[in-house]
């Protein structure tokens, strides 16, 4: 059996689109592999603040005597405060003491001037 030029050059070709195909199906495995790790941390973190949560509730509630009235009242204050009542907290922080824009909770330094935070709040991690 004896091949041609083309014959060759066809079988060259699907080879190198193989190994494309194969270096393509790696890189995507990493990012799911990448993804699930990201997704079972991001889990770990709510079932944190959710036992936080329910512990403070419960707290509150026997030693201080708030509501659940008082409580849904001031979720719906907090919801309001970054201008939309949709439930969520945007993680803006406060402005900047040098240049006044806002601050990333997640950075010690102002991403735009440098300035360092001065103020820092347990929730800093979280929102």
């Amino acid at each position: 059996m004896s091949f041609g030029i083309f014959d060759i050059a066809s079988r060259a070709k699907a080879h190198a689109k193989t190994e494309a195909a194969r270096a393509r199906a790696t890189v995507a495995k990493s990012a799911a592999e990448g993804a699930q790790s990201s997704v079972a941390a991001l889990e770990k973190r709510v079932d944190k603040l959710a036992l936080i949560s329910m512990a403070l509730w419960s707290l509150l509630s026997e030693k201080c005597a708030v509501s659940e009235e008082d409580l849904a009242e001031r979720m719906k204050q907090l919801d309001a405060m970054d201008g939309s009542t949709d439930g969520k907290l945007k993680g803006q922080g406060a402005p900047c003491p040098q240049c006044g824009r806002a601050m990333s909770t997640r950075h010690a330094k102002c991403l735009f001037c440098g300035a360092e935070r001065t103020e820092i709040t347990p929730f800093d991690d979280v929102v």
